[in-house]
């Protein structure tokens, strides 16, 4: 079956090239993981000859649907990254099968689209990203600083964070970055108006002290409250699918949990959608101080009416007046979702660093 396609190849009218592309992808999609190498090479020798004739189009759509299949054959998603722009784009942002050294070639001799697309992938090794911001112009390089997972090089961050002086929207993105030494964004804060500098030093000074003490206190409180206890944690794990598949609300799971007091659960449940350490939740909902809590909450846009149940429940447990609740809840509604999420990155990052120096 697979040989009588070449011959179909063949056809001169540009409909009868057109159904058969559609047929050979679908048939490729379908089969992809399961093909051997002489299979895949047919396939691959079918389709190169049909995109040098078929319009472009029929080209974009090929490289769509072929853009996310591992086993798309490299020859061919070359052929395709080096087309235009409307055809390229999506291997360029989505394809595997592109190497680091495919990449780099592209991104030296492309324009300034494929080098936006380039931007855009799920992983940028640094080597890539200079070359990015090297010849990028401003949407590259904007693309390259709000992407978490584009790897920046010492000569990359330090440009960018200069060029930033200029490019508001590109320092915005750079302060949420992660993976900034405190020497950048010192530069970053210095550049804003100083209000608002007063503010980000502010957040990143009271946060490194709440980031040392979650990561001191935490080691004790993992034999405490025997954080491998699984009495519910079927439940919870099942309200966390929900969650994210939005069947189901974070806040009324977050209401449910606190009126039943499952702590346990209800730091498991925010250490899951936070990307957190449950030991480092659990720590924030046990102290007196009511900021790591708070940031984590916000930074999950847990609603205030939610947050004040929690804080009533917090003040009986810890044994605090009524009064203290209502000190927390009116704290937690000046914080920002903005400012909550920014907060714990750079909580997290402080976690990661500690917990690789003690290790």
């Amino acid at each position: 079956m697979l040989t009588s396609l070449v011959d179909l190849a063949k056809e001169s009218s540009s409909d009868k090239r057109r159904e058969l592309m559609g047929h050979v992808v679908s048939l490729f999609v379908m089969g992809a993981e399961k093909y051997n190498n002489e299979e895949i090479a047919l396939f691959n020798g079918v389709l190169k000859r049909l995109v040098d004739l078929v319009e472009d189009t029929d080209k974009e759509e090929l490289s769509e649907k072929l853009c996310e299949v591992r086993t798309t054959p490299r020859e061919l998603v070359l052929k395709l990254a080096n087309e235009d722009l409307v055809i390229s784009k999506y291997m360029l942002q989505y394809s595997t099968v592109l190497t680091l050294d495919d990449l780099m070639q592209l991104a030296k001799i492309k324009g300034q689209g494929h080098l936006l697309a380039i931007s855009k992938r799920e992983r940028l090794e640094a080597r890539l990203t200079d070359v990015l911001i090297e010849r990028g112009e401003q949407p590259v390089r904007r693309s390259v600083a709000a992407n978490p997972g584009a790897e920046l090089s010492h000569w990359g961050t330090k440009f960018l964070v200069k060029i930033a002086e200029k490019d508001p929207v590109l320092r915005e993105s750079m302060i949420n970055r992660s993976d900034l030494k405190p020497e950048h964004f010192d530069r970053l804060i210095k550049q804003l108006p100083e209000e608002q500098g007063k503010k980000m030093r502010h957040l990143y000074t009271s946060n490194e002290k709440l980031a040392e003490e979650l990561f001191h206190e935490a080691g004790n409180l993992v034999a405490k409250s025997k954080l491998d206890r699984k009495n519910t944690r079927i439940d919870t794990k099942g309200s966390i699918r929900e969650i994210k598949n939005g069947t189901k609300s974070l806040d009324k799971v977050f209401v449910e949990h606190t009126l039943s007091n499952r702590l346990l659960d209800l730091s498991y449940l925010l250490a899951e959608l936070a990307g957190l350490e449950q030991k480092y939740v659990l720590n924030a909902i046990l102290r007196s101080e009511i900021d790591g809590i708070a940031i984590v909450c916000r930074a999950l846009d847990v609603g205030e009416t939610e947050f004040s149940t929690f804080c009533k429940a917090r003040c009986s447990i810890l044994g605090l007046p009524a009064n203290v609740a209502e000190k927390w809840l009116s704290d937690y509604c000046v914080l920002t979702v903005a400012d909550a999420q920014r907060a714990l990155r750079f909580i997290m990052v402080r976690l990661k660093a500690m917990e690789q120096h003690a290790a």
